[in-house]
């Protein structure tokens, strides 16, 4: 074989390793990783919980999170929306879905403090009015399945959690959602593997904002939000706070009973998740730009070779030895490829079909991560939740 046949072999081999590690990687996790259907086996837990839920121009989603909440069962809780500077018709939205019922109340802000991220801000205001005994924040984008207050709460009184938090399934309606969403959601488990974030010893602390659970006493011990007050991603300063407080956290698969419906556009999900990729990698540009040659590389360099690898193949139909190490090797990095993402796409309850588009996703996905790369380095604007922020780099 020539030189250029030997590289794009060797490229293919990798990426037949590559993948089969992951495979093996997300078979060892999925049995330490709780789900929440493990609570139906636990005990009810008695108590409060106040549900506080900042909302920012939220008329999209509003109505189906009050009917989501108003249909809660066994659970004793209150729900506090706290209406953020809404410039659109929430309000009159989420009176009518309330439709009286005194478990649902709301506030309304008019400013925020320059020296606090608004959604922190908004969030504060509400859990001021709390009276649960436990705390639970959460995003108006957010859908509860019937049991899922109740189910949380069965977990995080089993696990002794001081913070519980939640992943619940993306929406997949539209295009932009089934090619990027799964996608952009490996970026974070890649960073915060959920089975290393439940480990007692050794934990890698990790939270998700769009549903934590607390407990009053604990969320109150290190300060509320008044401590996490200018953090864009809160939920990961929560996490490693508490963590460094010697509390146990947790995060559980909620897929089955919570579902988040996050952006409306694609030029919205790439400002949101760009805004999460810069946070998650604590603000560093050469962390993202590292994570961007992770992802264009196996996502989009190890499938071409393999495609190549399958191609070139066929110039060896006389040297029976070099066709089949090429074909082999091809065929056996799109086999595994194909294999993980199609288990990683099931665990995410992400339709298949977007798996053809996977080299698509992983250039776009890189290319974002790029993007926080260049806004930390040139100081460019972040907005976020009403807000424009400029993120320092470190």
């Amino acid at each position: 074989m020539t030189e250029l046949s030997w590289f794009i072999f060797a490229l293919a081999s990798t990426g037949a390793c590559y993948w089969m590690m992951l495979f093996v990687r997300i078979a060892r996790a999925l049995p330490v990783s709780p789900r929440v259907e493990d609570a139906d086996a636990m005990s009810e837990v008695a108590g409060k919980v106040s549900i506080v839920i900042p909302a920012h121009n939220e008329s999209r989603v509003i109505e189906a999170s009050v009917r989501g909440l108003r249909a809660q069962l066994g659970v004793d809780f209150e729900a506090i929306y706290v209406l953020d500077r809404c410039t659109d018709d929430t309000r009159a939205l989420l009176v009518a879905a309330a439709d009286g019922d005194a478990r649902i109340r709301f506030l309304e802000n008019a400013h925020c403090p320059a020296d606090w991220a608004g959604k922190c801000y908004a969030a504060s205001l509400g859990a001021q009015e709390a009276t649960g005994d436990w705390i639970l924040f959460t995003d108006a984008d957010c859908r509860f399945g019937e049991t899922l207050v109740r189910s949380m709460l069965r977990i995080a009184q089993s696990r002794q959690t001081a913070l519980l938090s939640a992943i619940g399934r993306l929406t997949f309606g539209r295009s932009f959602e089934r090619q990027l969403q799964p996608v952009a959601s490996m970026v974070l488990l890649r960073i915060f593997p959920l089975d290393k974030a439940n480990r007692e010893d050794r934990c890698w602390p990790f939270a998700n904002g769009q549903f934590l659970l607390f407990k009053r006493d604990a969320y109150r011990g290190i300060g509320g939000h008044s401590s996490v007050r200018d953090d864009l991603l809160e939920d990961l300063a929560f996490a490693k706070r508490l963590h460094e407080a010697g509390h146990r956290i947790g995060v559980v698969d909620a897929g089955g009973r919570m579902e988040v419906s996050m952006y409306d556009s694609q030029a919205a999900m790439r400002r949101g998740w760009t805004r999460i990729f810069i946070e998650s990698c604590g603000r560093r540009p050469r962390l993202l730009r590292l994570r961007a040659m992770e992802f264009f590389g196996t996502g989009v360099v190890l499938p071409a070779a393999a495609c190549a690898a399958i191609i070139s193949s066929g110039f060896y139909e006389q040297d029976v030895a070099a066709f089949l190490l090429l074909f082999l090797a091809g065929a056996l990095s799109l086999g595994c490829m194909a294999v993980s993402l199609t288990w990683m796409h099931r665990l995410s309850y992400a339709p298949y079909r977007g798996i053809c588009f996977h080299p698509y996703a992983a250039f776009t996905i890189a290319r974002w991560l790029l993007d926080g790369a260049r806004i930390l380095e040139r100081r460019e604007r972040v907005r976020w939740g009403g807000r424009e922020y400029v993120l320092e780099p470190r």
